[in-house]
């Protein structure tokens, strides 16, 4: 049986195997995705899967699972989208095969095909490309596709960026207005899968903020943390975060028709190096239903930070720290720690522009302001950050940070070969 709107391809009728749709590999280990379920306990709505991973010595948990809030239920029963997603780079940096029960897009396998080819490309030593079996692959009609349109959403510049870029006057095009922001609970930072604290703390800050746009904020409870930190070492957690955050838009996907995942670079040629999120990358995440696409490479960080500086309530709540959460004890607002390399790069550039002041999350820690004038403290960000804030000193005619930045430069390529020199002769 099918579901209304849903339209089986002719490579499978859902009864099994099929050879059209099975690349599986013999004597490989295999990653097995369970039928998804959809559960309800009072108000919360509870999308999950058992999972089975026969690699020797990973203890990753037995089911994956996505919850949220709420009158509406906003999972498609029996879709197995985001659970493939979610694991996909999981899968690969294990070797292990996989086998989906459930209904998977026809788009979207063909799509995993390429993502996979693109991520094993960049990195051949971490993500090898393995074999997908689909019980049952489906098109569904494209006049169903649902009318929200979203980004993830952190609270950082990128992803307030990116809200600001879909709102209805800046977006050209009608269905691409965005609707909701996502702030995922179990992906990065905020780990409070019983919104018992940090989570629902930062929610109400940022539902807030967000109102000022007239943009909704939704929250996903996930234990997708788990299964990624079992799994993956932390470069390859960053070497495949778009999948990640992809994974929430499909499994949302009763509210989603389009989503987009916020990028940190522009189309600049020297910043376009392979990376987690990437516009050649994202959206080969898509499904017949849910599009992916990249956005924010129209402007560079920089740029962003000086048009996002005009908006109080962003200065108010602005968080782009790699550190531990903390809050102010009077405002409740997040703070940063003014120490991390993210930290110092945006307060850089808000100190060229004027307006660090105006930002009170990057008050109550900060060093003396001489401290981030010194070029080997500067140096420790990437070259391509450094020239970026460079361009915006010129713009603003700060003649002694173009120099400051450019020394950071220097002592950089330095550093760079230094740690290159020493690794060429270090004994094997």
């Amino acid at each position: 049986d099918c579901p209304v709107g849903f339209l089986l391809t002719s490579a499978n009728d859902c009864s099994g195997a099929n050879s059209e749709v099975t690349y599986a590999t013999a004597m490989r280990h295999e990653m097995r995705i369970g039928l998804p379920l959809i559960t309800h306990h009072k108000d919360r709505h509870i999308l999950s899967a058992n999972i089975v991973v026969e690699t020797a010595g990973v203890d990753c948990p037995k089911s994956f699972w996505f919850a949220t809030t709420g009158d509406e239920v906003p999972f498609l029963p029996d879709m197995a989208d985001a659970f493939v997603v979610g694991l996909i780079a999981s899968a690969m940096y294990l070797g292990e095969d996989i086998w989906v029960e459930g209904m998977v897009s026809t788009r979207l396998a063909n799509g995993l095909d390429t993502y996979q080819n693109v991520l094993s490309t960049w990195w051949p030593g971490i993500f090898k490309t393995v074999g997908i079996h689909y019980e049952c692959l489906v098109e569904r009609r494209e006049d169903l596709r649902p009318g929200g349109v979203g980004c993830t959403f952190s609270g950082g510049l990128d992803s307030y960026h990116a809200v600001l870029q879909l709102l209805p006057a800046q977006v050209k095009y009608p269905g691409f207005s965005i609707t909701h922001a996502l702030m995922i609970n179990g992906f990065d930072q905020i780990a409070d899968l019983d919104r018992r604290g940090i989570a629902q703390h930062m929610y109400s800050i940022y539902q807030s903020t967000l109102k000022e746009w007239d943009v909704n904020l939704l929250m996903v409870d996930t234990n997708l943390r788990s299964f990624r930190r079992t799994i993956l070492e932390r470069k390859e957690q960053v070497h495949s975060y778009s999948s990640a955050l992809a994974t929430c838009a499909h499994a949302l996907g009763g509210v989603f028709g389009r989503f987009g995942i916020s990028g940190h670079a522009t189309y600049a040629y020297n910043q376009l190096e392979p990376d987690g999120s990437h516009p050649a990358l994202d959206h080969h995440l898509s499904s017949d239903q849910l599009q992916i696409f990249h956005t924010g490479t129209i402007h560079s960080r920089s740029r962003k930070t000086e048009i996002l500086a005009e908006f109080p309530h962003v200065r108010e709540s602005l968080r782009v720290c790699f550190g531990a959460l903390s809050f102010d004890q009077q405002t409740h607002m997040p703070l940063n720690c003014c120490e991390c390399e993210k930290c110092v790069r945006t307060m850089v550039a808000l100190i060229i522009i004027g307006k660090l002041d105006q930002f009170p999350t990057f008050s109550k820690r900060r060093a003396p302001l001489t401290s981030y004038r010194n070029p080997d403290v500067l140096r420790a960000i990437d070259d391509h950050h450094l020239k970026d804030m460079m361009e915006l000193a010129r713009r603003h005619a700060q003649d002694e940070w173009v120099e400051i930045l450019d020394a950071a430069r220097v002592r950089r390529r330095v550093m760079e070969d230094e740690a290159q020199n020493t690794a060429v002769t270090e004994p094997s």
